[in-house]
């Protein structure tokens, strides 16, 4: 027996996931609070484990090695990372907001009738091809 995940074969998924579906003002707000919301918390984490290094590698001397007021450099690392979050500063919430909301994955492709990448040789004109020619055997002197 074949068991195919999800049982419906992804077809609500798909339809959740087309790209003509409008997406309404108060929920694209909620989708990029929430990815500035996960920048943020990653951003924290990344300060923190950052402090962290530092302190383990901090001589017994240093002003990093001491622990005291972790509790508020926490509070300010947390202020750091929701205020660059909101600037939006290292674009995780960008990526998050483009899978999300599909329409702004990839821009709609250009319809065009004529080829754009392809223009044809004219005869007689292979001058720029010369380099793909059949190498000239001439006589060797010494």
């Amino acid at each position: 027996m074949e068991t195919v995940f999800p049982p419906d074969g992804g077809a609500r998924l798909a339809a959740t996931a087309d790209s003509t579906t409008a997406i309404a003002p108060a929920q694209r707000q909620q989708v990029e609070r929430a990815a500035e919301g996960f920048e943020a918390l990653f951003i924290k984490e990344m300060l923190a484990q950052m402090r962290k290094a530092t302190r383990t590698m901090a001589g017994e001397d240093s002003i990093f090695a001491d622990s005291i007021n972790s509790d508020m450099l926490d509070f300010a690392d947390m202020a750091i990372a929701e205020q660059l979050a909101r600037e939006r500063r290292f674009g995780i919430s960008e990526v998050l907001i483009a899978q999300l909301l599909p329409q702004n994955a990839t821009p709609p492709l250009k319809e065009s009738p004529a080829a754009v990448a392809y223009s044809p040789v004219q005869a007689g004109a292979g001058s720029e091809l010369a380099a793909f020619a059949m190498p000239v055997n001439l006589p060797f002197r010494q």
